[in-house]
């Protein structure tokens, strides 16, 4: 309690002033009903306990909440889809020349993507990308950071024309 510079007693409401009047007196008297105030706490452990009696003592209500409300966890939480598990027509950039590659997959772009990885890291002649990227003393980064998806489409004839058309 002293950590929030407060003190340990609480104080209580100043007591209204009587009514002056008889009349005020009779309608202060029908017309009044006592109100509860309430406190709200978040359930966090044995502090919770101690701080809810000292505000018991000052008869105030207390409720209690969670951190993790119901509707949160009952609520249907949509994923993402990861736009690399698909198939179709892609351009890589890379940082250290102007040059772009447009290439097309009916796999997955990130199984194209480490097929040039590992044809780069073997300085294999299989992909036409990494025969470039190892002349030309290039770095290779992460599919983020240079590929970019043209045109989703599954295999067929249409990947063809339109790799063609993008190329």
């Amino acid at each position: 309690m002293y950590n929030n510079v407060f003190p340990i007693q609480l104080h209580k409401p100043p007591t209204p002033k009587p009514p002056t009047s008889e009349l005020h007196r009779k309608i202060a008297t029908t017309t009044h009903t006592p109100t509860h105030k309430w406190v709200t706490f978040t359930c966090i452990g044995k502090e919770t306990n101690f701080v809810t009696n000292l505000f018991r003592k000052m008869n105030l209500k207390i409720a209690f909440r969670t951190k993790s409300a119901i509707q949160r966890l009952l609520k249907y939480k949509r994923q993402v889809p990861n736009i690399y598990t698909q198939s179709g027509v892609y351009k890589l950039k890379f940082p250290d020349c102007n040059k772009t590659y447009v290439g097309q997959t009916g796999r997955s772009f990130q199984v194209r993507f480490n097929e040039h990885k590992n044809a780069f890291k073997t300085n294999s002649h299989t992909s036409d990308l990494a025969k470039h990227l190892n002349e030309q003393a290039h770095s290779f980064v992460s599919i983020r950071n240079i590929m970019q998806i043209l045109q989703r489409q599954n295999k067929g004839s249409h990947l063809n024309t339109k790799e063609r058309f993008y190329i």
